[in-house]
C-alpha cells in the first residue's frame, strides 16, 4: 500500500471510530461459520481470536478519554492473560475469569457506543455504523453469557451432538454453536438444533430476543426522527 493510501486508511479510521469495530464484528460473525468444525481445532482458535479483535477494536472505538481507556486496557489485559493460560492449562476456571472479563468490557462498549448514538443530533455515517455496532455487539455480549451458564452448569442448553464445551479443550472461550444461538435468538428466528434447559438459559433467551426487537425499533424510531429534523431544518 502506497503512502497516500496508507494516509487515506488511517484517516477514515480516525474519522469513524465505529468502521474498525464492525470489521472485527463482520468477520466474527461471517467468517468463523466457514471454519471448520472440528472440536478443538481450527475453528475454536479462530473464533477465540475473532473474539479479541473484536474487543481491541472496542477499545479503538471508545478512547476518547485517558482514564477510561487505561482502565478497559487493565480489564483486556487480565482477560487475555486468563485467556492464554486457559489456552496453555486447559483450566476451565480460567476461561471463565477470561470471559467474565471480557463481558464487564463488551457491556461497557455498549453503553458507551449506544450513548453516542443516542445523543447524536444528526444522522451520520458514523451513528449508523454505531448503531449496527451495538446490535451486533449485543450477540456478542449474550454469547458470553450462554458461555459462563454452560460453564458453571453444564447442560444448560441441549444440543443434538456432544456437550458444548469439548473435553480435548476446556479452555476454550467460545463455540460456534453459542455464537450461532445467540444470533439466531437476537434476531428472533429461533435456533432449531439448540434448546435451553436450565432456569437461567431460558431467562437470558427471553431477555435477549425481547432487547433485540426492542433496540431495533428504537432505533429506526431514533435514526427516522433525526432525519425529519434534518431535512426540516433545510428547509
Amino acid at each position: 500500500m502506497r503512502g497516500p493510501e496508507r494516509a487515506a486508511v488511517v484517516l477514515t479510521l480516525r474519522r469513524s471510530k465505529f468502521l474498525m469495530l464492525l470489521i472485527c464484528l463482520a468477520g466474527l460473525f461471517v467468517v468463523q461459520p466457514m471454519l471448520p468444525r472440528s472440536p478443538g481445532g481450527a475453528a475454536a482458535i479462530h473464533l477465540d481470536v475473532a473474539l479479541s479483535l473484536v474487543l481491541l477494536a472496542g477499545i479503538w472505538s471508545i478512547s476518547r478519554r485517558t482514564s477510561l481507556l487505561l482502565a478497559c486496557v487493565s480489564l483486556i489485559s487480565v482477560g487475555l492473560g486468563a485467556a492464554w493460560l486457559a489456552r496453555t492449562d486447559g483450566n476451565p476456571t480460567l476461561a471463565l475469569v477470561a470471559l467474565s472479563c471480557f463481558l464487564g468490557f463488551l457491556i461497557f462498549t455498549v453503553g458507551s457506543v449506544l450513548g453516542h448514538v443516542l445523543a447524536a443530533e444528526e444522522v451520520t455515517t458514523d451513528t449508523i455504523l454505531g448503531g449496527v455496532c451495538v446490535y451486533l455487539l449485543l450477540a456478542v455480549v449474550w454469547t458470553l453469557i450462554y458461555g459462563i451458564l454452560e460453564r458453571l452448569q453444564p447442560g444448560s442448553f441441549a444440543t443434538q451432538g456432544n456437550s458444548l464445551f469439548s473435553a480435548d479443550d476446556p479452555g476454550a472461550l467460545l463455540v460456534p454453536d453459542l455464537v450461532y444461538y445467540s444470533v439466531f435468538t437476537l434476531t428472533t428466528i429461533g435456533p432449531q438444533e439448540i434448546h435451553p434447559l436450565s432456569g437461567p438459559a431460558r431467562a437470558w433467551t427471553g431477555i435477549e430476543a425481547m432487547i433485540g426487537q426492542f433496540y431495533v425499533a428504537v432505533l429506526i424510531a431514533r435514526l427516522v426522527g433525526l432525519h425529519t429534523s434534518q431535512r426540516r431544518g433545510d428547509t
